[in-house]
C-alpha cells in the first residue's frame, strides 16, 4: 500500500447521506493507510455535503477552520414536527400550514439573522453531567424530562438567511451561520415563527472552512485517485483559515519565529509582507496571522501587535 503520512492539507470530501462524520474517517483510513486526520465539524446520518477533513499538520489548524461560518440548504415540511425534528423520528405536534406566504417568510426570515439564542434539541450531542443528549432522549420519556435545556441555551450568529422557494407544505431555505448552530432547530423556530410547527426533511451542507460545495470530492471520485490522492488535497498554505496571510521576507525572520522569539520590524516593511493588505493590523489590536516563510510554505499562526514606538511586533503562537 502507498503511503500518504508525508500529505498535509485539507481534503473536501462531499459526504453523502447515511454516514456519519467518524464513517468518512474510517472509510479514508482503510483505502489509505494509517495517517493522522481529523475532520472540521460534524453532520448527522441525515445530511449531506462539504465535510473537511484535515491531514497531518493541517490538524493544527482545526480549531480556526470551526470557527469560520457554514452555509446549508435545506427544505422545511410545514404542519408537522417530529420528536427529532428530522425525518428519523416520530410525529408528536400537527398543524395547519396553508396560510403561510412567501411574504410572511420573508418577513419572518428577518427576525433570525444576526445574534440569535437557541435551545438545542433533545436529540443532539451536547453533554449535560458528561452524557449526549440523546442519550436521555433514548433512556425515555422520564430522562430526558430530567433534561433543563432552558439551560444549555447557546447564542449564535446567522449573517444571511434566503428563501429559495415556496411549494404547498414546503419551503427552501439558504443559510449562513456560525459553528454551533442548529439548522433543526432554525428550522423549528421559523415554522413556529409563522404560526405552524415543522420538520427538517433535507439537510445539505454547501460551503465550509471557506469550500463551496462544487470543490467537494465524493467518495467514488477519491477512490479512483487513490493513486494520485494528493493532488485532489489542497496544501497547507493554500487552505483559507479566516486570517490574514503574512509572508517572511527573508530566512532569519522565519528562523527567529520557529524559535519562539519575538520579531519587531517598521510597519512599512510588514505591510509589504501581508498578502492580503486589507485584512491587515487595524489600531492597536492583536491580531492573528497566518504565518508563510520566504518559499511561501505555511509554518505557523502568529499574533501581531503595533507597539506605542509605531513599529510592529510579531510572535508564533501555534507552529505547523
Amino acid at each position: 500500500m502507498v503511503t500518504h503520512a508525508h500529505i498535509h492539507g485539507l481534503l473536501a470530501v462531499h459526504k453523502p447521506t447515511g454516514m456519519v462524520s467518524k464513517d468518512i474517517s474510517r472509510w479514508l483510513v482503510r483505502r489509505l493507510g494509517k495517517l493522522k486526520l481529523g475532520h472540521v465539524g460534524t453532520l448527522d446520518p441525515a445530511a449531506s455535503g462539504v465535510l473537511p477533513v484535515l491531514l497531518g499538520r493541517a490538524t493544527r489548524l482545526q480549531d480556526y477552520l470551526l470557527d469560520m461560518p457554514k452555509t446549508y440548504e435545506f427544505d422545511i415540511r410545514f404542519g408537522s414536527e417530529t420528536d427529532t425534528l428530522d425525518l428519523d423520528g416520530q410525529v408528536i405536534r400537527e398543524t395547519a400550514w396553508e396560510h403561510i406566504t412567501e411574504a410572511q417568510l420573508r418577513t419572518a426570515i428577518g427576525a433570525f439573522i444576526g445574534d440569535i439564542v437557541q435551545t438545542p434539541p433533545i436529540y443532539s450531542a451536547i453533554k449535560y453531567k458528561g452524557k449526549p443528549l440523546y442519550e436521555y432522549a433514548r433512556s425515555g420519556a422520564e430522562a430526558a424530562s430530567s433534561v433543563p435545556l432552558e439551560a444549555l441555551k447557546r447564542s449564535v450568529s446567522v449573517s444571511r438567511f434566503d428563501l429559495l422557494g415556496l411549494s404547498p407544505g414546503q419551503g427552501s431555505f439558504r443559510v449562513t451561520c456560525s459553528k454551533g448552530t442548529y439548522v433543526r432547530t432554525l428550522a423549528k423556530d421559523l415554522a413556529e415563527k409563522v404560526g405552524s410547527c415543522g420538520t427538517l426533511i433535507r439537510l445539505v451542507r454547501t460551503k465550509s472552512s471557506g469550500v463551496e460545495i462544487g470543490a467537494a470530492h465524493g467518495l467514488e471520485a477519491i477512490e479512483q485517485h487513490l493513486d494520485s490522492f494528493g493532488s485532489l488535497v489542497t496544501p497547507l498554505d493554500q487552505i483559507d483559515i479566516g486570517l490574514p496571510r503574512w509572508r517572511s521576507s527573508r530566512p532569519g525572520l522565519t528562523a527567529k519565529l520557529r524559535d519562539g522569539q519575538q520579531v519587531v520590524m517598521e510597519i512599512q516593511e510588514y505591510v509589504s509582507c501581508c498578502l492580503d493588505p486589507e485584512d491587515g493590523l487595524v489600531g492597536g489590536r492583536v491580531c492573528p496571522v497566518f504565518l508563510l516563510n520566504e518559499h511561501g510554505e505555511a509554518f505557523g499562526v502568529g499574533s501581531v501587535r503595533s507597539q506605542e514606538s509605531g513599529r510592529i511586533a510579531i510572535v508564533m503562537k501555534r507552529g505547523l
